[in-house]
């Protein structure tokens, strides 16, 4: 057989020979970075196709993310999610993979937490997740170390340690989206507190710049305390954050507190609040005040004092991404609404307590000796 007949044979060989390495290597379970095989075949090439992320308990608690035009959300809230934690959930569900083996006996499920989540007595959570016609399944049990959980594939025998360790409690709560409100101390001019007992009262600032709030509505004989628990108001709605959220009821509420914030560029903020038993709630609604955003504009600067541009050198100039951006009180009022307007959120006990702070709370204690100065003898 001379070389022209044994050149197509050859190609041929080496055709057949690729065919089999790329069967081969898309049968082949997908790998770890230590080279183990990853619990969840698949899923590391299929997180942007998820759609739908479940977590169950035995004792009826459920949480149900749900992709929504683009967006996540918290099912049981109808709120969206904290997108964060759910990738970072994704991320290490599709990187698991088996440290060891513990055992196949279903009595011992138990002892691992890893039992079928289908009584309150099954201490197990049981994660569904779905891209499409793609699904995969299984329970989540204890903590195991190092850095790693004990699990269980739905309706397989084998119990296992694997890393990384998931997080996956199946509380709604633990998944809504947190972040409320962040408006900076220094940007707020005044402050209302009408509580739903006690005394109304202002806290303002007369100019830009100032740093203490003045405390109205003293009685008289009475002095505010230190600048520093006045000032705190101020900053009450700086990184206010939500432990839960519920969707509104129809009805106004009854007898709120009232808080009410002015910036000085206009930005209103009002937060009702109420307690539910132990609960702290509060409803958001904004608005604009351009009265307040004309009377407290900046002045413009003074003729002749601006730097001519082709003065401006390179290191005058701010650092790519860091330029101070001008609010606009109208756009941001206008997404608080949208975002917070139709919702109750739960905050922390302590937040809501400053909130709606009562005006002795505000005063210095009673000087006594000098009021006993002040009286005349007998």
């Amino acid at each position: 057989m001379n070389a022209r007949r044994l050149a197509p044979l050859a190609l041929a060989a080496l055709l057949v020979a690729a065919a089999a390495v790329w069967v081969s290597s898309r049968n082949r379970p997908e790998r770890a970075a230590d080279g183990s095989a990853l619990l969840l075949a698949s899923l590391s090439d299929t997180i942007d196709a998820v759609s739908e992320v479940r977590l169950t308990r035995g004792d009826g608690t459920v949480t149900t993310l749900q992709r929504r035009d683009n967006d996540w959300f918290v099912a049981q809230r109808n709120y969206p999610a904290d997108v964060g934690k759910l990738r970072t959930l994704l991320i290490n569900l599709a990187a698991l993979h088996t440290v060891e083996e513990k055992t196949t006996d279903p009595g011992r499920y138990a002892q691992l937490n890893v039992e079928d989540a289908n009584g309150p007595q099954a201490h197990s959570t049981r994660i569904d997740l779905a891209a499409g016609e793609r699904k995969w399944s299984l329970l989540l049990g204890k903590p195991g170390e190092p850095n790693g959980s004990f699990v269980r594939l739905s309706g397989a025998a084998g119990a296992l340690l694997v890393q990384p360790r998931i997080e996956a409690d199946p509380q709604p709560a633990r998944w809504i989206r947190t972040d409320l409100l962040d408006v900076a101390a220094d940007r707020v001019q005044q402050v209302s507190v009408r509580p739903a007992e006690g005394p109304a009262y202002s806290l303002a600032r007369e100019a830009r710049g100032v740093a203490d709030l003045t405390l109205h509505a003293v009685p008289p004989g009475r002095k505010p305390a230190a600048p520093a628990v006045v000032d705190a108001a101020a900053g009450a709605l700086a990184r206010l954050n939500a432990q839960d959220v519920k969707e509104r009821a129809a009805s106004a509420l009854e007898h709120p507190n009232r808080a009410s914030f002015r910036t000085f560029d206009g930005l209103l903020v009002d937060l009702d609040g109420y307690r539910d038993g132990e609960a702290a709630w509060i409803r958001v609604t904004a608005g604009v005040d351009p009265e307040t955003a004309r009377r407290f504009a900046p002045p413009p600067a003074p003729a002749g004092q601006a730097k001519p541009p082709e003065a401006a050198t390179a290191k005058d100039a701010p650092a790519k991404g860091t330029e101070a951006k001008t609010p606009d009180p109208a756009a941001e009022a206008a997404a608080i609404n949208s975002r917070l307007g139709a919702y109750d959120f739960q905050i922390p006990v302590y937040p809501y307590d400053q909130l709606y702070r009562q005006l002795k709370d505000l005063l210095a204690p009673p000087d006594h000796a000098g009021a006993a100065a002040s009286k005349p003898s007998k």
